[in-house]
C-alpha cells in the first residue's frame, strides 16, 4: 500500500508533479469534433490538481455518430511520494481494474449462448449446473438465466460471494453450510418477484458459462467477446502480456487524513503467483487445476477485468452499434434488442427493488438504462431538466474507482468515464446519486456534447 507525505515540502512536489502532468496530458489528445469541451477539460484538470485533489486520475472518452470527439487523461496512474520515480500518468492505454463493468462481457456471453440455442434463459438451472440450486425458502420455483441477468435470483452476495479452487459453487451457495452459517445468502422472496443488485448472480453466470462450454468462464470471454471487439483486457491479471502488466495501474482510496492508499493491484512489477485469495480464503491448488463448470467465481467475473479507457470504448461501440463493431457481429441485432428491454423498473409505491442508493431503477437483461427518475442524492438523472438523456450501460464502483460505459439506445452517442481513486468518504452531487466528482465530470460531458 501506498500512503502520501503530509509534509508541506512534500505537498508542495506533489503539487509540481501533477502539474507537470496536466500540462502534458489534459491537452495531449485534441478533440475531433467542434463541441465546447473547455468545461469538461477543467472539471478533469481541477479534479485531479493539488494536494488536496480529491480524484488520483480520470479519463474519458466520448463517441458521436460513430466518431471519437472527445479522449483525454488527467492526473497520475501510480502515486508514490516515497519513491517519485515510480509516479507516472494515466493514459488512454493504463489498464486498471475496472471493478462491475466487468459483468457486461459476461452477460454479452450468456446472451450470445442463448442466442445459439444452447441455453434457454427461462430453463431450470439446476440441471445445468449439476446441483439443486433452489431458494431454501421457495423450493419449488426454478431460478433461472433470466433472473441472474436481471438481478431478481433472491440469491444474496451476504458476507463472501466467491471461493478460490478447489471450493465448489454448491458449496458456496448451500444453504446453512460452511458459507451460509448466518442464513442470508437467500432472500425470502420469491425468486423473479424483486430486484436486489448481486454480485453472485455473475459467479453463478460464470459456472454455467464454463459448464455449456467446458472451458474457464474467462476464456470464453476473451474469445468470444474481448478480442474480437479489439478489447486487450483480462480478467486474470496472470495472462496480461508484460507490456499491460507494467502499465496496469493500482486503484486507490483517498483516507481522511489525506493518505492515498492502493487496494488492488499495486503489484510493484511483480506479478502475483496462482494461487489466489477471495474474501481471505486462500486457494489450495493452483489455478492450472482449476476445473471448469465447479465454481467460475475464483477469477471474479462480476469485477475483475483489467481494460484501459481505449478497451472500454470499444465495449462503448459495441453498445452504439446494436452489437456490431466495425463490421464484426458480437451478437445479434435481436439478440441485442431483447437485452435492452426491461425486466425490472422500481416502482416506488410497491418498493419492488433495492435501488442502490438510488441510482439503480431499471434493469435489462445484463444492462441498465436510466429513467430520469428520483432527485439529489436519490436518483438516476444525469442532469436536471427536460433535456436529461435516457442512457443505458454499466456502472463501476469498488475499491475507490469509480466508472461507466453508457450508450444512447438510438446509437446516436455516448461516454466512458474512470475515475481511478476517490476518497473513501463518498459525496453524492446536487442531481442525483452519482457522486460529486462523477458529477462534474458527467456536467462537462453533457456541455460538450
Amino acid at each position: 500500500m501506498v500512503a502520501s507525505s503530509k509534509a508541506g515540502e512534500e505537498a508542495g512536489r506533489m503539487v509540481g508533479r501533477i502539474g507537470a502532468l496536466l500540462l502534458c496530458l489534459v491537452w495531449a489528445v485534441p478533440a475531433v469534433w467542434a463541441g465546447d469541451w473547455q468545461k469538461l477539460r477543467h472539471a478533469m484538470e481541477s479534479l485531479t490538481t493539488g494536494p488536496d485533489a480529491p480524484v488520483s486520475g480520470v479519463a474519458v472518452i466520448v463517441v458521436k455518430d460513430g466518431r471519437t470527439v472527445f479522449a483525454q487523461a488527467a492526473g497520475l496512474a501510480v502515486i508514490d511520494p516515497a519513491v517519485p520515480a515510480r509516479e507516472r500518468p494515466l493514459t488512454l492505454d493504463t489498464p486498471v481494474r475496472v471493478a462491475s463493468i466487468s459483468k457486461l462481457p459476461v452477460s454479452i456471453v450468456l446472451l450470445q449462448l442463448a442466442d445459439e440455442g444452447r441455453l434457454d434463459l427461462d430453463a431450470d438451472l439446476s440441471p445445468l449446473l449439476g446441483f439443486a440450486f433452489r431458494n431454501p425458502h421457495h423450493p419449488d420455483r426454478p431460478i433461472t438465466a433470466r433472473m441472474l441477468l436481471s438481478h431478481t435470483s433472491s440469491v444474496r452476495d451476504a458476507d463472501i460471494y466467491g471461493l478460490p479452487p478447489p471450493y465448489s459453487l454448491a458449496e458456496l451457495v448451500r444453504p446453512g453450510g460452511a458459507f451460509d452459517r448466518d442464513g442470508r445468502r437467500w432472500a425470502d422472496e420469491v425468486p423473479g418477484s424483486r430486484f436486489s443488485y448481486t454480485n453472485l448472480n455473475y459467479g453463478v453466470m460464470a459456472t454455467l458459462i464454463e459448464r455449456l462450454t467446458g472451458q474457464r468462464f474467462d476464456a470464453v470471454v476473451t474469445s468470444r467477446v474481448l478480442r474480437p471487439l479489439g478489447m486487450r483486457s483480462a480478467y486474470d491479471v496472470r495472462l496480461l502480456d508484460d507490456e499491460r502488466f507494467r502499465a496496469l495501474a493500482p486503484v486507490y482510496e483517498r483516507q481522511a487524513d489525506g493518505d492515498w492508499i492502493a487496494n488492488v493491484d499495486d503489484y510493484r512489477g511483480v506479478r502475483p503467483d496462482n494461487r489466489p485469495t477471495i474474501f481471505g480464503v486462500k486457494a489450495l491448488a493452483d489455478l492450472a487445476y482449476i476445473v471448469p463448470g465447479r465454481n467460475g467465481t475464483s477469477l471474479s467475473p462480476q469485477g475483475g477485468m483489467r481494460a484501459s479507457p481505449r478497451d472500454l470504448e470499444r465495449l462503448l461501440r459495441f453498445l452504439l452499434g446494436r452489437g456490431n463493431v466495425g463490421g464484426t457481429q458480437i451478437l445479434s441485432p435481436a439478440a441485442f434488442d431483447r437485452m435492452l428491454v426491461p425486466h425490472w423498473t422500481y416502482d416506488p409505491v410497491t418498493s419492488n427493488g433495492d435501488t442502490d442508493g438510488g441510482l439503480l431503477r431499471q434493469w435489462g437483461l445484463g444492462i441498465q438504462c436510466t429513467t430520469h427518475g428520483g432527485g439529489a442524492g436519490d436518483g438516476d438523472r444525469w442532469m436536471p431538466g427536460p433535456d436529461d438523456p435516457r442512457l443505458c450501460g454499466h456502472f463501476g464502483d469498488a475499491y475507490g474507482l469509480l466508472g461507466a460505459v453508457m450508450a444512447d439506445p438510438g446509437g446516436r452517442w455516448g461516454f466512458v468515464y474512470l475515475l481511478t481513486g476517490t476518497p473513501a468518504a463518498r459525496v453524492k452531487g446536487p442531481v442525483s446519486s452519482l457522486t460529486l466528482w462523477e458529477q462534474r465530470i458527467v456536467d462537462g460531458i453533457m456541455a460538450g456534447r
